[in-house]
């Protein structure tokens, strides 16, 4: 069996549409550890974990959360994360709240910046330069 014929290339496809449809990226961070704890449960069939995949995440409307459930709420560019603690007729309230919020500039001092992570987006050429491919321009 070859790596094409096995269930791998689909959950990198799976991977792929999560970043391109999710800008949420608390949710892409739980999507992918949910993504890893299916593949440790059964790390002989990834099929499993492909069948899984489509389950990780569910939209429903917003009167059918529960007490208890970790939600992700997208309001307009922000997105807010929190794990519901009460519930009535108006809506939730949320604990653990985390939100993230899309601005089009923000100026943020230096003290501010408490870790600062970069992107290596040329990791592959650096360590391997050999494997490093022009790829065809899609027309």
């Amino acid at each position: 069996m070859t790596f094409k014929e096995t269930d791998f290339p689909s959950i990198f496809k799976f991977l792929k549409s999560i970043l391109r449809e999710e800008s949420d990226p608390v949710l892409i961070k739980d999507i992918l550890q949910q993504l890893i704890k299916l593949y440790e449960d059964v790390p002989l069939y990834p099929g499993i974990t492909h069948m899984c995949l489509g389950g990780i995440t569910k939209s429903l409307p917003a009167r059918e959360v529960l007490v208890g459930q970790r939600i992700y709420i997208r309001n307009k560019g922000d997105c807010y994360i929190g794990t519901v603690e009460s519930k009535d007729s108006d809506g939730v309230t949320l604990k653990h709240v985390k939100i993230v919020t899309s601005e089009d500039e923000l100026e943020v001092g230096f003290k501010e910046m408490e870790k600062v992570t970069v992107l290596n987006e040329k990791i592959l050429e650096e360590l391997w330069p050999s494997l490093v491919f022009k790829k065809e321009v899609e027309r």
